[in-house]
């Protein structure tokens, strides 16, 4: 009795696991079938894409300097204002220019009178010469004084001017409508004007247009063309494509690591302006 139940007992252990084998091999071969699917074998035209990486950057962007030395006595704009064209930007102390025109002013004005006693001088030395009582030198002399005094008068017209010009531009006016990308200078600053003009802001004149500057290896360039179209997206709007066309293929040509490549200027529309200068996009030229 106990061989035949140990065989029964066995028995119905294969019998389990062939039935759990049976039940669970269609299922394995509907999820594998779920898989895939197919579809008709079809013709279409291969079509070619360039992948770049570029920086998004204002249309224009104007840097403001200065045409004078001095100290900042006042910073009326900041980071992201919006600005008008001749609206203040930056007051710097005119004390100095003050000071350089009132003196300028006052030569003028010494000069001014020379001229009146060098002409008096002149229109008596004449009555003189006429009537023989100087000599010819005497008359010469007087009228090259009037001349000089007329020159030194010139010459003071211009000091007057120079110093009036420099008190104007103590007062930097913004070239342009647009928003203040950077500042970068502070209330009691100096900033000297030299051969290199400093920086004090960077204004974007229309951040609705912008364009993308990307770097395209030689041997993808010759596959753009100006008006091509271009998708690209970037980082901060995952998921999210815009549009843009190519503008400009920039024939100055810069050598990366042994590789020769182009810069190719994508026109990009902004209106809602969510992209921001400085951003990486991530293009697809087809």
């Amino acid at each position: 009795m106990k061989p035949s139940r140990r065989f029964l007992l066995l028995l119905s252990l294969v019998l389990v696991v062939i039935g759990a084998i049976i039940v669970w091999l269609p299922s394995d071969a509907g999820k594998a079938k779920s898989r895939y699917s197919t579809v008709t074998l079809d013709r279409g035209a291969i079509r070619k894409s360039v992948a770049a990486n570029g920086t998004l950057n204002p249309l224009v962007l104007v840097n403001v300097g200065t045409q004078v030395s001095g100290t900042i006595q006042k910073l009326l704009v900041d980071f992201n204002d919006r600005v008008q064209k001749g609206q203040t930007l930056v007051q710097l102390d005119p004390a100095l220019f003050n000071a350089a025109l009132a003196q300028s002013r006052a030569n003028l004005k010494s000069n001014e009178a020379s001229l009146k006693l060098a002409e008096a001088n002149a229109t008596r030395t004449q009555h003189l010469f006429e009537r023989g009582y100087v000599p010819r030198i005497e008359w010469d002399q007087a009228i090259q004084t009037v001349s000089s005094a007329r020159a030194g008068i010139e010459a003071a017209k211009a000091l007057v001017l120079r110093d009036e010009t420099n008190l104007r531009y103590s007062t930097i006016l913004s070239p342009v409508s647009g928003i203040v990308i950077s500042r970068n200078v502070d209330i009691g600053q100096t900033v000297a004007a030299s051969f290199q003009t400093p920086t004090l802001f960077s204004i974007a004149e229309n951040l609705k247009r912008m364009q993308i500057d990307t770097t395209v290896a030689e041997a993808d360039v010759g596959g753009i063309k100006v008006g091509q179209l271009a998708s690209f997206t970037v980082d901060a709007f995952p998921g999210r494509d815009y549009e843009g066309v190519v503008r400009q293929i920039r024939l100055n040509s810069q050598v990366l690591q042994n590789v020769v490549t182009y810069n190719v200027v994508i026109d990009v529309g902004n209106p809602d302006e969510s992209l921001l200068p400085g951003m990486t996009a991530f293009v697809n030229i087809c």
